[in-house]
């Protein structure tokens, strides 16, 4: 059974990466592009493929004390298997590709490639076996009283904006289909 210690620090980890990603994803967008990101699937500035990627890894990394080879191994593993899951269930269900591996060498699906795969590996690893304990240390210790409060208003925000996203998504989807309809009717 999962304890309440546990699920305050895998929902800090999963708040906390998830803000880090949108962060990696709007400066590597800036990098390459020349401009911040446009599209995103949530209003908020939040990622949760990465929190949940992330949350994963430490607390199975937490858990087990992995050596490094193993830890390396899960950081490919994880990331890799949320990235593929999360590009099946936009496409699936909300019709969109938010990246496209297609044109990478090595992709499945134009959802996952190694090229980025190897990218989540190293920031990944990097995040667990050298931040992490400066982050538990640094943030979430001086907070941990607090963040039994502002743990659920953050769950509420992501809630409410997931509802709000999908709505959106619904109803343009809703709005695409009568279009077609019409235009099938001419």
């Amino acid at each position: 059974m999962l304890n309440k210690e546990f699920i305050l620090y895998f929902t800090f980890n999963f708040f906390l990466y998830g803000f880090i990603g949108w962060i990696i994803e709007n400066l590597y967008s800036y990098h390459i592009k020349g401009h911040f990101q446009k599209d995103g699937f949530l209003n908020n500035p939040f990622k949760p493929m990465y929190g949940i990627a992330m949350s994963f890894i430490i607390a199975i990394s937490d858990i087990t004390n992995q050596n490094t080879y193993s830890l390396i191994l899960i950081c490919f593993i994880i990331p890799t298997l949320v990235e593929y899951t999360t590009g099946v269930i936009m496409r699936k269900n909300f019709h969109k590709d938010y990246w496209d591996y297609s044109k990478l060498k090595h992709n499945f699906q134009g959802i996952v490639c190694i090229k980025f795969s190897i990218y989540w590996t190293f920031l990944t690893f990097i995040g667990v076996r050298y931040l992490q304990t400066h982050i538990v240390n640094n943030f979430y210790l001086p907070i941990k009283s607090l963040w039994l409060i502002v743990c659920p208003i953050l769950l509420l925000a992501l809630i409410i904006d997931d509802i709000f996203t999908i709505r959106t998504f619904k109803g343009k989807e809703n709005n695409l289909s009568f279009k077609m309809l019409r235009l099938r009717k001419r």
